[in-house]
């Protein structure tokens, strides 16, 4: 009677699928904070230079009277850092959040390696 046969799976195979998940999401979640830190670093130069600039046609304004354009390019260059700060800002909660799933995803697999382990290995405590 075929009809009340049962296949299970391989238990390895299991275990290789799930191996295979986790390390797959260990990778894209690596991927996306060097992703986001790349984004931020860039950000951080591009604000310091910015900073530089805006720090030395200040100085200018400041000693030579230089010309009214100059002020508000300063303005433009402040509301610009601004918009990096934010920006670098969000970035790094991203980059904390990536963090912290990292982090959870290192818990479940480590809460779950028991799961594959034969059952008188776990009553020994061993893992």
């Amino acid at each position: 009677m075929a009809l009340f046969r049962f296949q299970i799976r391989n238990p390895n195979r299991d275990r290789e699928t799930d191996a295979s998940r986790l390390q797959r999401l260990h990778k894209v979640l690596d991927d996306l904070r060097l992703e986001i830190e790349r984004e931020r670093n860039g950000l951080r130069a591009r604000h310091e230079k910015l900073a530089a600039d805006a720090a030395f046609s200040y100085e200018a304004l400041e000693n030579d009277g230089a010309e009214v354009s100059m002020s508000a390019k300063i303005d433009d260059m402040t509301d610009t850092m601004i918009r990096y700060r934010r920006r670098i800002r969000s970035l790094e909660k991203q980059i904390g959040f990536v963090i912290a799933l990292r982090g959870q995803v290192e818990v479940f697999s480590q809460e779950n390696a028991a799961e594959d382990l034969p059952l008188d290995t776990v009553r020994q405590g061993r893992r």
